[in-house]
Parts: structure tokens; C-alpha cells; sequence
């Protein structure tokens, strides 16, 4: 956060989002930081735009050692908590897999 208490880390445009679920067909998506959407963001357009397509959401992922533009494939285990709309998860990377794994 800044001296007046904005987060600022950057984050996926909904234009983005859009083109990813139209386009490429994602199944879901993550980030290396707190939110998909800017920090400074009030309205969440991001987190609207692929939740709003029945798309998963992953932030916080630590993608070190995931070279930078690599065919890699994301497998997720989240930990099933009843009635809860988010948890935790274990993130896999699958280096080199390409689309079709």
C-alpha cells in the first residue's frame, strides 16, 4: 500500500479476461498477486468478467521457477471447504505440457 493506503500491484484488464474466454478457451485463470484486477480497484470488472463466465480464479500463486512465456499446464487442488465460495489450493505447474497434455 502507498502512504494513503492504496494497494498498488498491476492486474488483468477485463478486455483480457474477455479475450481469454472467448479465444483461448480458458478454464480458469491466475495471478502472482493479491487480486486478477488492479489494486486500486473498487469494482472488481476483472473478477466480474470471469466469474461471470463460470471461470476459477487463482491469486497469490508463487510462479517462481516457471520460466516467463514457457507451454506450461496448471493443475489446482483446492481444499474442499463446505459451503465456502473460496479456499486455499496447491497449485502444480506442468512445464512444457503445451495445450494438450
Amino acid at each position: 500500500k502507498d502512504k494513503n493506503g492504496v494497494c498498488n500491484f498491476p492486474g488483468f484488464h477485463p478486455d483480457t479476461a474477455k479475450l481469454l474466454i472467448q479465444e483461448r478457451e480458458i478454464v480458469g485463470i491466475g495471478i502472482d498477486t493479491p487480486s486478477l484486477d488492479f489494486g486500486p480497484s473498487k469494482t472488481f470488472p476483472t473478477h466480474k468478467v470471469i466469474l461471470g463466465a463460470d471461470k476459477y480464479q487463482i491469486e497469490n500463486m508463487n510462479l517462481e521457477g516457471v520460466e516467463e512465456g514457457a507451454s506450461t499446464t496448471f493443475i489446482s487442488s483446492p481444499m474442499l471447504v463446505k459451503g465456502a465460495p473460496e479456499s486455499e489450493t496447491r497449485v502444480f505447474a506442468v512445464v512444457g505440457s503445451g495445450k494438450n497434455m
